[in-house]
């Protein structure tokens, strides 16, 4: 008889909600009434509710929510609308679009090397004796032409001697003259040396030893009075006004690089000077230790800067994009395959855009090669902060169209229902207590709308309600046996001194041996 009556009030509950006028259930969900009269949590904004009340996670008070200006409240744009004051609190910032050059470097380490092409050895081509040193030390700078040493040599004498012999006896004409003098030349004697000999007639003990380029001594390998062999490399002279940089590449940077390809160098002690060279060869065999391909770069040296043996940051530029519309790296967020930007439209209204990009350069730029015009503003500072404004401002706007559409098509089981502020999944049609945590069921109205949808009306009769199980209680002692008389127990259980016995056996209790007893 009991749940007869409580389906009859059910069913006179759910006529009288139908009978409601339709005017009325229009103006209750018109969109712009419902935007009005709903309410959220400034810290949790995923909490709104259609009457005042406190938030159910941090308790403070709920505030009404505002429709974005410019758009109809409750409907999503595309566009995501921010308050200019939270904007400037956020640090947006904004750049234009612009046409630009766009390229890529290779950065590497490379050494400062004097070029093969602009070193000179000084050596002897006959045997004698260092007379005196006019350049003794390693590192001066000399002359071309200019005089190193001057050195005595019997050989030389003798050569002499035989030329003079031949110009005396036979003539300048002659064979043996020509044989002397060529000799001579042949020894590396300058023309002007030799004809200097032929003029005076007269035997010179020593000659000088001149530099063949202009450059610094790299090397000396003499001293004064030191007896000299012939090959022996005395000194080695190197130019340093234009030098080589060897610089080292991966294996899988090495197909990026080619022939005559602009390169910067930039030295450590020299900071935001940049030296400007170019690629003049490609070695043709890879390093097997490190796995790189040695690349030889040129570069002018005035003032002698660079010095050999120095290291320096090599950028060989590979990639280069002239006239190109870019933007900076950072205002890109990478979505999957996509990449997407927000548009400054102005007033606190950003945009997201799919775009399509291009070469990503250094100096933090990226070519757009579509989805983007000459001149708009995309933010480049922020624009996380404002992609989760958007995805948050879109969550809400799908919570204002699914509770629309749930008052449109309102459910007349779903009223009286009760359900468990912590386990939205228990419901019921009476209130009580929740079988989970014990809490008492509150009106189902009072809950969110992001919670479950409820639970159809019982048509027969409904299972029974599991009870909770009884707490165990803990199993009473036996009563020892009253036969047992306690002046005759000779036998008790060590873990329960009450557990006594006139006779051997066990524990009532542990089922331990019973032991026996010292008398009194």
């Amino acid at each position: 008889m009991k749940r007869l009556l409580t389906l009859l009030a059910l069913a006179l509950l759910v006529a009288g909600c139908g009978a409601e006028p339709p005017a009325d259930d229009h103006a209750d969900h018109d969109p712009v009434a419902a935007q009005a009269e709903l309410y959220t949590c400034g810290m949790h904004p995923q909490v709104v509710q259609d009457r005042p009340c406190s938030c159910p996670i941090c308790g403070m008070d709920l505030t009404p929510m505002a429709a974005p200006d410019g758009e109809e409240p409750g409907t999503p744009g595309s566009a995501v609308m921010i308050d200019p004051t939270v904007v400037q609190n956020m640090g947006v910032r904004t750049q234009r679009a612009e046409q630009t050059t766009v390229f890529r470097h290779l950065r590497t380490i490379g050494e400062v090397e004097v070029g093969e092409d602009e070193i000179s050895v000084v050596n002897l081509r006959y045997s004698g004796w260092v007379e005196r040193i006019r350049v003794d030390r390693t590192g001066d700078p000399v002359q071309r032409g200019q005089t190193l040493f001057e050195v005595y040599s019997p050989e030389l004498v003798a050569a002499q001697e035989e030329l003079l012999l031949a110009l005396r006896t036979q003539g300048a004409d002659s064979r043996l003259a020509t044989s002397a003098r060529r000799k001579l030349e042949l020894w590396d004697l300058s023309k002007r040396d030799i004809d200097g000999v032929v003029a005076s007639g007269d035997v010179k003990r020593t000659f000088s030893v001149r530099a063949p380029r202009g450059g610094y001594v790299l090397h000396k390998n003499v001293v004064e009075g030191a007896r000299v062999d012939a090959g022996k490399d005395l000194y080695r002279i190197g130019n340093l006004q234009r030098i080589w940089v060897t610089a080292e590449v991966y294996e899988f940077d090495a197909p990026w690089v080619s022939l005559d390809q602009p390169a910067q160098m930039a030295l450590s002690h020299q900071p935001g000077e940049v030296l400007e060279g170019k690629v003049s060869y490609i070695y043709p065999t890879l390093n097997p230790g490190s796995r790189t391909l040695s690349v030889r770069l040129e570069f002018d040296n005035p003032g002698i800067a660079l010095k050999p043996g120095m290291f320096a940051t090599v950028y060989i530029q590979y990639r280069r994009a002239d006239d190109v519309l870019a933007i900076p790296t950072e205002a890109i967020l990478h979505s999957g395959k996509r990449q997407l930007v927000f548009v400054d439209l102005g007033d606190g209204s950003f945009e997201p855009r799919e775009i399509t990009t291009g070469l990503v350069g250094d100096r933090h730029l990226t070519e757009v090669t579509s989805g983007l015009a000459e001149g708009e503003r995309v933010v480049a500072s922020g624009q996380f902060l404002i992609d989760s404004e958007s995805q948050l401002q879109e969550a809400i706007s799908k919570l204002l169209a699914r509770r629309a559409g749930t008052a449109t098509s309102h459910d007349p089981g779903a009223e009286g229902l009760w359900t468990c502020p912590m386990h939205p999944d228990v419901q019921d049609h009476e209130s009580g207590s929740c079988p989970v945590c014990g809490m008492d069921l509150v009106p189902a109205d009072d809950i969110p709308a992001s919670a479950p949808p409820p639970v159809p009306a019982p048509t027969a009769d409904p299972e029974p309600k599991p009870k909770p199980k009884p707490k165990l209680e803990p199993e009473p002692e036996p009563e020892p046996d009253p036969a047992d008389d306690p002046a005759e127990a000779r036998y008790a259980c060590p873990m329960h001194p009450s557990q006594t016995s006139s006779e051997p056996g066990r524990c009532g209790i542990c089922n331990m041996f019973l032991v026996e007893q010292d008398g009194p």
